[in-house]
């Protein structure tokens, strides 16, 4: 097995290397400090999988993910090895291509059992991150349930940075409305200021921005 390290930290990188290498089938590990070396040193062979980071100087792990899912066929597994647990971010991963996501605070045994889900066609979420997931969307479901359907329309406007007249224009409804549900909006989810409530929003899950590609 061919495996890519992609992290900033090369005393990581060079440990897990050496880890890596005493596994039977894993016969080649290269390691690149940033995800425009990678790119940028174009592989022959292509690897069977790349284990990156998401915070890293460049190009940032998601957008990595994103042209591996375009350069590589989907042989080529690609593993998250990060101390982001935010759930959206994790979300954001999995969707564009990441087979699994593992925790920095993970045992080297979750990662090895993530490697092997992941190269027999499963995916693979380590136990930590999978708990801040069960409770982000029992936190999401609590906040779900206090909108009303027009409230999370009226929500869904705000964040993505519609004024009120434009938002009462794209559901048909009066400008005066509009403003009651913005005003039930901030009363039911504590906070002050659109712009508040745009961040509580994503943090909650309750809005995903589409991103750039």
């Amino acid at each position: 097995m061919f495996i890519v390290l992609i992290d900033d930290h090369s005393l990581l990188t060079e440990s897990l290397s050496m880890i890596l290498l005493q596994q039977p089938g894993v016969d080649k590990v290269m390691s690149y400090n940033s995800g425009d070396d990678f790119i940028v040193e174009k592989q022959l062979v292509p690897p069977d999988l790349i284990i990156l980071d998401i915070m890293m100087p460049g190009i940032d792990g998601i957008k990595l993910i994103e042209h591996c899912r375009i350069e590589f066929s989907d042989d080529v597994k690609i593993i998250v090895l990060s101390f982001i647990v935010n759930v959206q971010i994790i979300k954001q991963a999995m969707r564009k291509g990441a087979n699994g996501f593992i925790s920095k605070s993970a045992s080297i045994i979750e990662l090895l059992n993530a490697i092997e889900e992941v190269k027999a066609g499963n995916q693979f979420i380590s136990k930590k991150i999978r708990d801040e997931i069960l409770k982000s969307m029992v936190t999401e479901e609590k906040i779900s349930f206090q909108l009303t359907q027009r409230e999370k329309d009226v929500l869904e406007g705000i964040c993505k940075g519609l004024t009120i007249k434009e938002i009462a224009f794209g559901l048909k409804l009066k400008y005066h409305t509009v403003q009651y549900y913005h005003k039930n909006i901030l009363v039911k989810l504590k906070v002050k200021r659109s712009s508040d409530l745009i961040v509580f929003a994503m943090l909650h899950g309750l809005y995903i921005p589409e991103i750039s590609t």
